[in-house]
């Protein structure tokens, strides 16, 4: 079977990328802050177990008390089922709170310095038309999360339901991943018309990254620096397409 052209040349175009992203990660500048986002996140959401773990801790219990289930088990086995329980939830509701605030760190404080070291090194004749603002990727990035938290607690009880509920948790986190990159990597850049035709344009190449570059914080060891690279992988995807465009527009 012949592969479509066109397939293979985006899809080498994406396995460039992230190569070129993964080379970008040692450099010093981007080495000194690659633990940063995700440290920073666990600070915070540590700091608020802290201060309010025992009161999420009663909240649980009192909702898995009240729900049938204790007469259902017996007061013995409800208890020990009821413990595991709270806990449980509590764990997969902070894990992706966690990393959604290292990915909003990343975007909000970090994005500047990486777009910095990939303009500079990759794409240097690369013209700035500033169409984007930090007023405007703040924006951005609260839109994004509005949208994440409220799809991910409508959708929750689907995602205990295998593979549906996998392929559910993928295509958000996938648009989440886009939508809140993007704009910060093509705000400097980009001219408003620019930002919007790219941000516009999209297609399965951006979604696919973005499904990728969203797997990585399963991964342990790497999920603490996942942030940093899917800064960098957007960046590179983001002026790529950039050059792409006004190379077209020109010709």
């Amino acid at each position: 079977m012949r592969t479509n052209p066109v397939i293979g040349f985006r899809m080498a175009f994406l396995f460039d990328i992230l190569r070129r992203a993964a080379l970008d990660l040692m450099r010093p500048r981007v080495v000194a802050i690659m633990f940063l986002p995700m440290l920073l996140a666990l600070l915070v959401w540590g700091g608020l177990f802290w201060g309010f773990g025992t009161a999420w801790v009663a909240g649980l219990e009192g909702v898995f008390n009240d729900s049938p289930l204790p007469g259902w088990l017996g007061p013995t086995i409800a208890g020990w089922v009821i413990g595991m329980g709270v806990y449980s939830v509590l764990i997969l509701m902070l894990l992706p709170a966690i990393y959604l605030t290292a990915l909003f760190i990343t975007s909000l404080v970090f994005m500047p310095i990486l777009l910095s070291v990939v303009a500079h090194r990759h794409y240097p004749a690369l013209g700035r038309q500033y169409g984007g603002s930090n007023l405007g990727s703040l924006g951005n990035g609260l839109y994004a999360l509005t949208i994440y938290i409220v799809v991910w607690l409508v959708t929750l009880p689907f995602w205990l339901l295998g593979p549906f509920g996998a392929g559910i948790a993928l295509l958000l986190n996938a648009w989440l991943n886009q939508r809140l990159f993007l704009y910060d990597a093509l705000a400097e850049h980009a001219s408003k018309t620019e930002l919007a035709t790219l941000r516009a344009e999209g297609g399965w190449p951006l979604y696919g990254l973005a499904a990728f570059l969203g797997l990585l914080h399963l991964v342990p060891v790497i999920n603490l620096f996942a942030p940093i690279y899917m800064g960098l992988a957007f960046t590179h995807y983001a002026l790529g397409q950039l050059e792409r465009l006004r190379q077209e527009a020109s010709a």
